[in-house]
């Protein structure tokens, strides 16, 4: 079975760089010339290593476009075309959702007519090793981050979620909350969907 996909190589590559400086910092009192030169040789590294890393984060988000960030997280709405579905099927859990519960709270409190929940691949954190589908969930014209499909349902759904953003789309579907404060759950129905002709959600 496929596994949801890892960040590219680059974008946690500095972390042992700088458990290395780190170390070396740890055991400054051993201070002799091949110390110095560790020193020399690691500040270096890692001022390269971040350089480039800043032009490829501002590479990246110039590539991902005015709506999302470097790391493929929403920024805002506004001229992002959307694919609406209005699929039914059973639900499928949102992952993480443990972290994200004010955000739930507060889309929950603005959706009384309803919730649908905005689906965005290839999205990760600062951090993380993985990219995975972002999920937003959209009310009263705003949208708060509330998780991400589970493992088992990106592997599903992936190759219709690329397909989409190839078209320049994103995947609207319908969503719920449910549980209490603190125990919130969000279920999203994705059973049915589909990328049609002229990339239509169907």
């Amino acid at each position: 079975m496929p596994r949801p996909r890892r960040k590219p190589f680059w974008r946690w590559a500095p972390l042992p760089w700088l458990v290395l400086f780190l170390l070396m910092a740890a055991t400054s009192p051993l201070y002799d010339l091949h110390a110095i030169g560790a020193y020399v040789t690691g500040i270096v590294v890692t001022v390269v290593y971040g350089a480039a890393l800043v032009v490829a984060l501002v590479i990246g988000a110039r590539r991902r476009g005015p709506n999302f960030t470097a790391e493929g997280q929403l920024k805002r709405l506004d001229g992002l075309e959307l694919a609406e579905s209005a699929t039914a099927g059973g639900p499928s859990a949102v992952a993480d959702v443990h972290r994200h519960q004010y955000a739930i709270s507060a889309a929950a409190a603005r959706g009384a007519d309803g919730l649908r929940a905005l689906l965005v691949p290839d999205a990760g954190s600062w951090l993380g090793l993985r990219s995975d589908v972002a999920v937003y969930l959209l009310t009263a014209g705003r949208f708060y981050h509330v998780g991400r499909l589970s493992d088992h349902a990106q592997v599903g759904w992936q190759g219709v979620l690329d397909e989409l953003r190839a078209a320049g789309r994103y995947a609207v579907v319908p969503a719920e909350v449910t549980g209490v404060e603190r125990a919130f759950k969000v279920d999203v129905r994705l059973e049915g969907l589909r990328v049609g002709e002229a990339g239509v959600v169907a």
